[in-house]
């Protein structure tokens, strides 16, 4: 490392202290560019603000260098939201909105934060307890969309009509209709996978073979390899759960091969992309113009 990227690191960290200290009392720090500062000083700034989000100051101009990064990393909260990977897209959002200057954006990203919690308490909860336990969180993320003034009507009511459909879903899932519960259960057997929770994967895949029994088991008359998959699924619940000892446990396929497995078989059910249609139903997508 150069002595001057020494330097500039060095200055930049100790930056980073002073605005940090600064936002912890309640204070909204800017960096500010004098037309005096020498290349080197410049050059710290502008990291400075970048890494923090702090505004830059230059002249009678206020820019963000950062503004591109809060984008950024706004749509990769509302992509992995949408992929049901939760603390990812907690993560994404709350950069963002670190960095977000713009007004119009800052209320976005705070309305992804509703949504997320949303659709994170909708597939965290069983589908029989939705209603009566999540019906309010419904009405009071709609309550709260009209302070979002920046954003058009035309998005405030794309969000409404999003959050509407999801609660027509949760009504449906409460009322025990079979595709929706299998995409529900589709749903959960991929959050955990994500959390790398295979146990659970198995039995959320083991759940959806019980509530699709009857067709999953005229496939396996004549699939070999289906009906070896939910043989060995069977006997590998049973003794992981501890229900019964079985000696020379068949090897089982990974869950994330079975999940694969799963959907292939769903798809020609219901005569859908079933994990397409699956994410489409359990999603908030962003509003764009003209869309």
């Amino acid at each position: 490392m150069s002595e001057l990227q020494k330097i500039i690191q060095n200055a930049v960290k100790d930056n980073i202290e002073v605005i940090e200290s600064e936002r912890y009392n309640s204070k909204d720090p800017h960096v500010t560019i004098n037309k005096t500062d020498p290349t080197e000083e410049i050059i710290i700034k502008l990291i400075t603000s970048e890494r923090t989000g702090a505004p830059l100051k230059y002249g009678k101009e206020t820019l963000n260098p950062a503004e591109d990064l809060a984008n950024r990393n706004f749509n990769n909260g509302v992509r992995t939201l949408n992929s049901w990977q939760f603390r990812s897209s907690d993560n994404y959002l709350n950069e963002a909105a670190k960095t977000a200057r713009d007004l119009t954006l800052q209320q976005r990203i705070n309305l992804y934060k509703q949504l997320h919690n949303l659709l994170k308490s909708v597939l965290l909860t069983s589908p029989d307890h939705i209603i009566r336990s999540k019906g309010a969180f419904f009405e009071e993320v709609v309550k709260s969309i009209p302070k979002y003034d920046k954003l058009s009507s035309a998005e405030q009511n794309h969000y409404r009509k999003q959050i509407d459909l999801l609660y027509e879903l949760t009504c449906q899932l409460n009322d025990g209709e079979r595709e929706n519960r299998t995409q529900y259960l589709i749903a959960r057997c991929s959050i955990s996978l994500y959390n790398q929770e295979y146990l659970a994967a198995y039995i959320w895949l083991y759940k959806i073979y019980l509530l699709n029994k009857e067709m999953f088991d005229t496939i396996a008359e004549g699939d070999e390899v289906l009906s070896k998959a939910l043989k060995t699924l069977h006997q590998y619940l049973v003794a992981e759960t501890g229900l019964k000892d079985i000696e020379d446990l068949p090897t089982i396929a990974s869950a994330f091969d079975l999940q694969t497995i799963f959907i292939d078989h769903l798809s020609a059910i219901y005569d859908i992309e079933f994990m397409v249609e699956t994410k489409k139903k359990f999603s908030f997508p962003v509003f764009r113009e003209n869309q």
